[in-house]
């Protein structure tokens, strides 16, 4: 395995999002070279140390372009962090095959075509970090959210089989499920105070905490933990579960 620098090289996708936004400032905020990427045009970040620029997950051209710049204007990729991703909502009876293809082929199928591009940069230097943004929903059932409750729980069988794969090339994989943080791909209202009331702890997480376990698994001290998907909701899950 190669050895973890300290201050690295970074790209995360999903990068305008409340999550993807505030894994860019923790990052960058460490001291990492951070490479922006989200469908939306970039808004200016004035930090020499940030590059913003856009992708389309659903585009595989646009994939590998965006990745290849990126590792070129890095001089290598060290921490990759996926945050892209959608919610349509509505039964199985409500939603169109379109609008549940839709959801597969962001979440699924754009995390399979950006995590490929982004390791076949790390495998010559013998390590690296991959991170994916789960969700809540990946573990335990909830109505109204087949579509993305099946990209996420893919995305989490996906993420232990490349755990698994990677991990003799020195790149851990892992993915983080938040429960609902105030996103506007977030629970409504109502819902969310019936998740605060089933929470242990008693709230919901930060966008900012959940950069801090994503920066944290990057690091040096996080690069031993492979294969794991971390709920960050303050307990909810485990009381949903029972």
């Amino acid at each position: 395995m190669g050895e973890v620098q300290s201050l690295q090289r970074s790209v995360i996708i999903g990068a305008r999002g409340e999550i993807g936004s505030a894994i860019v400032t923790a990052l960058s905020a460490r001291g990492d070279k951070v490479v922006a990427l989200d469908i939306a045009p970039p808004i200016g970040i004035k930090n020499d140390n940030i590059l913003e620029s856009t992708i389309d997950v659903r585009n595989n051209d646009s994939v590998e372009t965006a990745i290849g710049n990126a590792n070129d204007w890095l001089g290598g990729i060290d921490v990759f962090v996926n945050a892209a991703g959608i919610m349509r909502r509505g039964s199985i009876f409500e939603l169109s095959d379109t609008q549940f293809e839709e959801v597969i082929a962001i979440n699924l199928v754009g995390a399979f075509r950006t995590t490929r591009a982004a390791a076949s940069h790390m495998l010559d230097q013998k390590s690296g970090s991959i991170t994916h943004i789960c969700s809540l929903h990946a573990l335990v059932g909830m109505p109204d959210r087949s579509a993305y409750a099946a990209s996420k729980g893919g995305l989490v069988a996906f993420v232990k089989a490349l755990a698994a794969e990677l991990g003799p090339k020195g790149i851990s994989v892992n993915a983080l499920a938040p429960g609902p943080i105030g996103s506007g791909m977030g629970d409504p209202a109502p819902s969310r105070v019936t998740i605060v009331e089933a929470t242990p702890l008693g709230r919901i997480a930060s966008a900012e905490e959940v950069a801090n376990y994503a920066t944290h698994l990057s690091s040096k001290d996080g690069r031993f933990i492979t294969g794991q998907v971390i709920a960050i909701d303050g307990g909810v899950s485990t009381t949903l579960l029972t």
